[in-house]
């Protein structure tokens, strides 16, 4: 229970960070494939798994909720005034991770077509990339207090797109809101207490987790091995867009060393703590 808790915060606090994955996070963390399965067969799971389902997911929403409310201004704080050293944070994260991701396949030697899916994946998340730098930087818009009926199927297709993203590692949510030009419209929407248009983000983000939930539940049980390697294309490929650059003075670049080290610690002492257990 207090590890789904711990994971839910972790997720939370990825998910507002442009650049950053919540879907990553789960991965890493051990906690990704059940979450695709409890979102994705829900609603046709029978009685006794749905039960299962509803504990796990709650503690997975008690631990974001905390992440936003308790560590997420912390994290934003720490990005906004110090963004190299906790982008390396992250980075160091990621990078000693990404060994672990691979325990989890079937088959130990890569094939051909494992290899042709971590292409893809890192081809796909390339593109991601540089697509982004054709839609700016996201500003606020004229319609921000203006509810269309063209700016409302805009913003549940946001959610939508929002919410799909969270359930693929490497693809952040908060960045494809940053393209969309909605980021900055929908954290003025929350700071401002404005239901309705909250409501239909969120609506769409529903639409999205459970809709991206079921395909990847379903590729994870039928091409595991291809689907992880896609993923970790995805991933790998997404370190680009976290890493902030190196600046080069000595106390700057000893600091970042430092703190990607603690990164890397981390998860290996959480990996030991995991296996001691």
């Amino acid at each position: 229970m207090i590890k789904n808790i711990i994971s839910g915060a972790f997720i939370g606090v990825a998910n507002i960070i442009p650049g950053v994955s919540g879907g990553t996070v789960a991965l890493l963390l051990g906690v990704y494939e059940k979450l695709t399965e409890s979102v994705g067969e829900f609603f046709t799971a029978p009685k006794e798994k749905k039960m299962e389902f509803i504990k796990f997911l709650s503690q997975i929403f008690i631990g974001v909720v905390i992440g936003l409310l308790v560590f997420a201004k912390v994290i934003g704080f720490l990005y906004a005034n110090y963004r190299e050293g906790t982008s390396f944070f992250f980075l160091g994260l990621i990078v000693a991770s990404l060994p672990l991701v691979l325990t989890h396949r079937d088959n130990k030697q890569i094939d051909k077509h494992g290899k042709l899916w971590f292409l893809f994946g890192l081809l796909l998340m390339i593109g991601f990339t540089l697509l982004q730098s054709f839609y700016g930087n996201g500003e606020t818009s004229s319609s921000l207090y203006r509810l269309t009926g063209g700016y409302i199927i805009k913003l549940i297709l946001a959610g939508t797109l929002a919410g799909g993203a969270m359930v693929i590692p490497g693809i952040s949510g908060s960045l494809l809101l940053v393209m969309m030009g909605e980021y900055y419209n929908i954290l003025g929407f929350v700071n401002n207490r404005m239901i309705l248009p909250v409501a239909l983000v969120g609506l769409g983000a529903l639409i999205g987790i459970v809709g991206f939930a079921r395909i990847i539940d379903k590729l994870l049980k039928s091409h595991r091995d291809n689907t992880l390697y896609f993923i970790i294309g995805l991933i790998v490929a997404s370190l680009v867009e976290i890493w902030p650059g190196f600046t080069l003075t000595l106390s700057n670049g000893i600091t970042n060393i430092v703190i990607f080290g603690l990164g890397i610690y981390i998860v290996k002492l959480m990996k030991k703590l995991e296996g001691n257990k």
